[in-house]
């Protein structure tokens, strides 16, 4: 078998070719998956409030419904107690399946009607790659309630193992090596590699140890190219994969696989600009509705919110937010004062249509570094067409404004 690329050895490139693709192979990733979807359903699920992990009395329902359910002997588990729901809530939120979305007192998480939509038109081979790629690319564990940080790619913290304990001589010597290394591993790492089919005989013992662990030769063909694919791809100073991953390994893999023609939608952030979003901003027991436009700039919005409670203008900002679905390498984007000495964006060069707003999302004004105020910010409403607001202005005051100084 030829590859052009020379980046696939022939061996490898025969047993992913010969792999079949169905809900329960190479491992039980669709089915599983696609019972999360259904469970989820059109109305969603509520999720908990500091997390934002599926809601504690989802759990042993949804932990039932897996091909595997994981044994606890927790009363009140969360969600990563369970490594396969927690690991495919993961790639709920990385596909675009899922958002989350604000319902008055509590925050669901619900299907999108697109991207469900291109989800039920493909194929086994296509679900399977799709959610692959996902998983690399955008498996951000910040996702899952992890600090930001360098390496918090789940597919590459497993792909890091497998770095360490490349087999030398046999391979049965190097799948002994990278099993004991799994044990270093987040325990959702574990669980998708067996869902993705790179592990097979894969147990869950209450209190969280493995059992039967074994590296399948698909894994360790499709590991072995991702670890020479994400090498090629890497930018050293960002840690992150480059434009083009997908294309490239797409050239190597695709020609496998003659039904892969297609992959999941994946959408791109919408740009308002026109209408206005009315934002209910609230610190300590105060709060003011502002109609902000979206073409207004993060700055005059930042000024707007200090001048709706009296405070002064003297010191640096930034606004936080979780971007769009984790679609962009870092969940947590931040928009900061042109001052600043780092940010994603800048505040003075980004207005408000293009941050990910939607109604009910949520994000924090954090002002005065040094005495750390913190402005909750919610959207309660967006207009997309063309509005009576050319400027942010306060429609709305309920509380009194605390006091900037003590002195």
């Amino acid at each position: 078998m030829s590859n052009k690329n020379q980046h696939l050895s022939p061996e490898d490139a025969q047993i992913i070719k010969n792999q079949a693709f169905s809900d329960t192979l190479p491992g039980t990733l669709l089915k599983d998956f696609q019972a999360l979807l259904d469970f989820i359903g059109s109305d969603g699920i509520e999720v908990t409030k500091t997390t934002q992990h599926i809601g504690m009395k989802y759990l042993f329902e949804l932990n039932e419904r897996m091909t595997r359910p994981v044994e606890t002997e927790l009363k009140r588990p969360q969600q990563k107690a369970f490594p396969n729901l927690h690991g495919l809530y993961l790639l709920l939120r990385v596909s675009g399946l899922a958002r989350l979305v604000k319902d008055k007192n509590k925050t669901l998480l619900k299907l999108d009607p697109d991207v469900l939509a291109s989800w039920q038109q493909l194929n086994a081979v296509e679900r399977y790659f799709s959610l692959l790629f996902c998983w690399i690319v955008r498996g951000d564990e910040e996702i899952l309630g992890e600090s930001r940080s360098w390496n918090n790619q789940s597919f590459r913290r497993c792909l890091e193992v497998y770095q360490s304990t490349k087999p030398s001589g046999s391979k049965e010597h190097g799948s002994r090596g990278y099993m004991m290394a799994l044990y270093f591993v987040s325990l959702h790492n574990v669980a998708l590699m067996a869902l993705f089919g790179f592990l097979i005989r894969t147990k869950f013992n209450p209190g969280g140890s493995l059992e039967g662990v074994e590296l399948s030769d698909f894994g360790r063909a499709l590991l072995a190219y991702f670890d020479t694919a994400t090498e090629l791809y890497m930018d050293e100073n960002d840690y992150e994969l480059s434009d083009g991953f997908y294309d490239f390994c797409a050239k190597d893999l695709m020609p496998l696989f003659p039904d892969w023609q297609n992959r999941l939608l994946i959408k791109e952030r919408e740009v308002l600009t026109e209408g206005y979003s009315v934002i209910a901003v609230k610190v300590r027991d105060a709060v003011r509705k502002l109609a902000v436009p979206h073409d207004a700039v993060l700055h005059d919005f930042a000024m707007s919110i200090l001048d709706a409670f009296n405070f002064d203008d003297d010191h640096l900002y930034e606004f936080v937010y979780k971007n769009e679905l984790g679609l962009i390498e870092r969940v947590t984007e931040r928009v900061a004062h042109s001052f600043a000495d780092d940010g994603d964006y800048w505040a003075d060069d980004m207005t408000l249509g293009e941050m990910p707003i939607h109604e009910g999302m949520t994000f924090v004004f954090h002002y005065d570094f040094g005495d750390d105020w913190r402005f909750e910010c919610q959207i309660e409403s967006l207009i997309k067409e063309a509005g009576k607001y050319t400027e942010p202005k306060v429609i709305e005051k309920k509380g009194r404004a605390p006091k900037q100084y003590y002195y």
